[in-house]
């Protein structure tokens, strides 16, 4: 019996308080209470429902699917489980992307409708599965089905539905490479919405988002953004977040396609978040995929082939087969470019095979394109040609200029590789009047650089340089609009246009606009930090950072404790060690997978807040000259490898001077493997053994003297004190150390280093507003006693605080160490280069990390890192330094002093008491450093019988910065 509400309880008011109740089972209940009133205007009204929430909440438009269905087995009636199978079928294909068990749905509904003589139903009940087809690359099924769908519709002057068939529709075209005919598709669909007026918005505005998909694809880029925008801010006004969610991805891939990488990224991340937090399983992952082609460009493999991996494997179990294979395409260029070219190939044909089978003509020549650029590395530029040509012709008969763009940009490069000098240019200029048209940087960019490569070519010096430096701006107009961690990745591969330049100007006679071109090639990340004032810190810049913040700190502390137990047993007269590569046991791996995630999160951190990388008066790089800040005593020599070779400039207060060296780094190369051979053998050998070690890193250090110094002897005598800059592998290398065949330089002049030359600007200018000092002192555990013992020392010369054992926490340090002018930090080291963001010193209850000192804001004329290889950085793309040194110069640190390789306990002590023993006299950094190093080599390698002779004593530390006063 019915309860004595249902008889003033209406159907409205049933499905909502329906809606209310908790689950599933409480709704049934409900129903079953008050089935007499479970009629068409329910099962119509709960199917309204659940179509509101496909636009909003998955799981909630499941549950009232299931409760449609759940009303169709009380009152018995056929067509409202029909309804409520489309409902499932929505459900399944448009939010999580089950589309075989969708499309089984749709066609049991189409076929209750057809055996009740429903036509109209019929049809509209095909419309999803035209969708799901599509998804399954079933493209010509797809269009069967929506074209006899659509007859009916129109005979029937079904219009609203009939514009949403034909979106569909277009969709499928686009899919299939036709976006010509998707285009014409959506403009008959939005005539129709127009024609609607109001009651047709929500749907016009679908057709908006779909739009930006084809015009973008159509290289109509400003079009395509006009369109997504309007989707985008239409849809949150009626409060369809997900198709709002949806527009706000159709931007992020505009984006991408301009080069605006940082925005993409930024958008696409909101996109991911918002789909996983509405269970889109399916969405979320695609947008994994749309990130990997970022990602790509900015030669982040690693997280290309992990994201591919994970894309692959959930939608081979969804059976959509075309996203599988983009994934695919995607993984190939990663291998590519990490030169493992037989899984590359591998790969573009199993991608092929998938293409070959959906006939999507325009999929299987962009997996062509990039056969062809592989083939061009190989070896093979006939074959290369031919294909990047043919692949040109098919994307120019489907009016997809960019891709042709690209596909003449390819075979440009292959004919230059043949010496068909004419049609290489031919073809760049083609690639550049796209790129200059739609302004596509990294078309202008590779254009430039091919045309600057054919002016080489054809014995045209200037008309290369001009080329070269069009593809130079091009390149920092898209490293600009990066966040700052990204960039060293995305030069890595573009550094050989800066050296054709510093070449060219050689040549030339221009050695100044040389080091300039040298310098734009180097070290930019730490510049702009220090030029822009650029925070990486893990801080809360907008309450919508704070779970973020709130995460990474959480990690970052259970990181810290298993770190402890994962760094284990070392050399307890050594201030550390290094991880070697290989060395990840199973105790390990959760450390490593702990810090993976901690350095994603970070950078969608940095990402959110790369408000620099949108303002375009923030792109152009800026070097800055060294010789107004250099005093009249001073030699900076720079050195830079053009392709191998070896290139010095020397500049001084009254000019710039280059040289080419007959060095190359094939040559030294093989003497620096043996010099770090020899620096690890010392630790724990005899008395003998170490004589003859010093006896053969002498002579090491005599040859590198001789390829590196040798040839600048008529330059260098006039001057007291010299700047090194160094490139490439040369970080790795004592300068100080060298042998002139009777003593080491050191003992002849005061030796600096700098990143670059424009940091002469920035280490003289540095504000310094710390007074005092502060030393750290931890002995890890009581293995580095005299670490706590030089603490004090050096506290004690200066009257100075300090912070040792228990007291050196992270947090006192972060506390206290932005008031002092001096810091001196004794403790065990780690260099991590696996992950410089994680090289380090031990602290109590902690570590400081690189990711912690972004974090410092200092004031400090003087920062001493006494512990192992803390000057030691993984050299990345663009010459950029990864490790302490670069955190420590953007905390604000003007000077610094850092070890480069593994240093013992007991005689770092000595040597920086002694050092500070020096500046406590008042000597200059510079000059307290360097009489300390030759005290060491005269005084402590005597006393201790030659024991602390050998340069791996005294030659680890050096200084970067302001060699000036304290």
């Amino acid at each position: 019996m019915a309860s004595p509400r249902s008889e003033i309880l209406t159907c409205h008011d049933l499905i909502e308080q329906a809606l209310e109740l908790p689950d599933l089972e409480a709704r049934k209940r409900l129903f079953q209470d008050h089935v007499t009133l479970l009629d068409d205007e329910c099962a119509e009204g709960l199917k309204a429902q659940a179509d509101q929430f496909l636009r909003s909440n998955i799981q909630r438009c499941r549950d009232t699917a299931q409760l449609l269905l759940y009303l169709a087995e009380l009152n018995g009636n056929p067509l409202h489980r029909a309804l409520g199978l489309l409902a499932e079928a929505n459900a399944l294909s448009i939010g999580l992307g089950e589309y075989e068990r969708a499309i089984e749905l749709y066609d049991e509904a189409a076929a209750i409708y057809e055996a009740h003589g429903e036509p109209v139903r019929q049809a509209r009940s095909q419309i999803g599965k035209v969708g799901a087809l599509g998804n399954l690359g079933r493209y010509q099924e797809a269009l069967d089905t929506g074209v006899w769908a659509s007859r009916i519709l129109e005979e029937h002057s079904q219009w609203q539905v009939l514009a949403g068939l034909v979106i569909n529709m277009a969709i499928i075209h686009g899919r299939a490479g036709d976006d010509i005919c998707a285009l014409k598709m959506l403009d008959r669909a939005e005539e129709l919405y127009v024609q609607m007026g109001m009651e047709g918005e929500p749907a016009w505005l679908w057709v908006q988002s779909n739009r930006g998909t084809a015009l973008r694809n159509l290289g109509r880029f400003e079009e395509s953004l006009q369109a997504s925008r309007r989707a985008w801010k239409g849809t949150k006004r009626l409060g369809q977040s997900v198709a709002a969610v949806r527009a706000q991805q159709s931007i992020a891939l505009t984006y991408f396609v301009l080069g605006r990488y940082n925005e993409a990224l930024a958008h696409l991340s909101e996109v991911r978040d918002a789909f996983v937090a509405d269970g889109r399983q399916r969405d979320a992952m695609l947008v994994e995929l749309f990130t990997s082609d970022c990602l790509l460009q900015l030669r982040r493999f690693s997280d290309v082939l992990d994201k591919c991996r994970r894309v692959r494997e959930l939608f081979a179990k969804l059976g959509a087969d075309q996203v599988v294979a983009q994934a695919i395409v995607n993984e190939a260029v990663a291998y590519a470019q990490l030169d493992r070219f037989p899984e590359a190939l591998a790969s573009l044909d199993e991608a092929r095979h998938i293409f070959e089978a959906e006939g999507n003509r325009v999929w299987i020549a962009s997996t062509d394109l990039e056969k062809a650029a592989i083939l061009l590395r190989q070896g093979y530029a006939h074959e290369s040609l031919a294909l990047a040509r043919e692949c040109a012709n098919l994307f120019r008969n489907c009016e997809l200029q960019v891709e042709a763009a690209q596909a003449s940009l390819a075979a440009g490069r292959a004919a230059l590789a043949l010496d068909q000098v004419a049609l290489a240019r031919d073809l760049a200029l083609r690639t550049l009047d796209v790129g200059q048209e739609r302004d596509i940087p990294m078309l202008m960019y590779q254009a430039h650089a091919l045309l600057g490569a054919v002016a080489l070519a054809r014995g045209e010096p200037g008309e290369a340089l001009d080329a070269f430096d069009r593809a130079i701006r091009e390149v920092e107009r898209l490293r600009g609009s990066l966040m700052v961690e990204y960039r060293s990745g995305f030069v890595e591969d573009k550094e050989e246009i800066y050296q054709d330049a510093v070449r060219i100007c050689l040549d030339l006679d221009q050695a100044t606009r040389g080091l300039e071109y040298a310098e734009r090639a180097k070290s930019r990340v730490l510049l702009d930090l220090l030029a822009y004032r650029l925070d990486l810190g893990i801080r809360v810049r907008a309450e919508a950072d704070r779970p973020l913040v709130d995460q990474l700190l959480l990690l970052r502390r259970k990181r810290d404790r298993l770190y402890r137990r994962w760094e284990g047993q070392h050399d307890g007269k050594q201030r550390g060690r290094t991880l070697i590569e290989g060395e990840r046991s199973e105790a390990h791996q959760e450390v490593l997978d702990l810090e993976d995630q901690i350095t994603k999160l970070w950078h969608q951190l940095l990402i959110r807040n790369a408000d620099y990388a949108r303002e375009a008066s923030l792109h152009t790089v800026r070097t800055e000259r060294a010789q107004p800040y250099l005093p009249p005593d001073t030699l900076l020599i720079e050195y830079f490898f053009v392709r191998g070779q070896l290139l010095v400039f020397l500049v001084t207060a009254d000019g710039v001077q280059s040289r080419w060296l007959e060095s190359s780094l094939a040559a030294i190369h093989p003497l620096l493997q043996l010099l770090w051979l020899n620096l690890r053998s010392v630790p724990g050998s005899s008395p003998d053994r170490l004589n003859a070690l010093t006896a053969n890193i002498t002579g090491l250090l005599q040859q590198l003297h001789g390829h590196l110094l040798s040839p600048l002897a008529d330059a260098l005598d006039s001057f007291q004190r010299l700047i090194i800059v160094p490139h490439g592998p040369l970080h790795y290398l004592p300068f100080h150390a060298l042998h002139d065949g009777e003593g080491y330089i050191l003992q002849r002049w005061e030796i600096t280093y700098l990143p670059g030359s424009s940091f002469v600007r920035y280490v003289a200018e540095a504000p310094l507003n710390g007074a005092g000092l502060l030393a750290v002192g931890h002995s890890d555990d009581g293995r580095l006693p005299h670490a706590v013992q030089e603490a004090g020392s050096v506290a004690g010369l200066f009257e100075g605080h300090t912070l040792l054992e228990d007291q050196a926490t992270l947090e006192e340090l972060q506390r206290r160490a932005p008031n002092y002018r001096t810091l001196h930090l004794a403790a065990h080291g780690d260099f991590r280069p696996d992950n410089p963001l994680f090289s380090g010193l031990t602290l109590s209850e902690g570590w400081l990390t690189t990711l912690d000192i972004f974090n410092l804001r200092l004031n400090a004329s003087l920062v001493t890192l006494s512990a192992c290889q803390t000057g030691r950085n993984v050299v990345a793309g663009g010459d950029e330094l990864l490790g302490l040194m670069r955190a420590f110069l953007c905390a604000g640190a003007a000077t610094l002093v850092l070890s480069l390789w593994a240093v013992e306990d007991r005689s770092t002590a000595i040597f920086m008491t002694e050092f500070y023993r020096q500046l406590a006299a008042g000597e200059a950094k510079g000059v307290a450093l360097r009489r300390a190093q030759v005290s060491f080599i005269r005084s402590q390698g005597a006393a201790q019988g030659g024991a602390y002779g050998h340069p791996y004593f005294w030659a680890p530390f050096f200084l970067v910065g302001n060699t000036g006063p304290l």
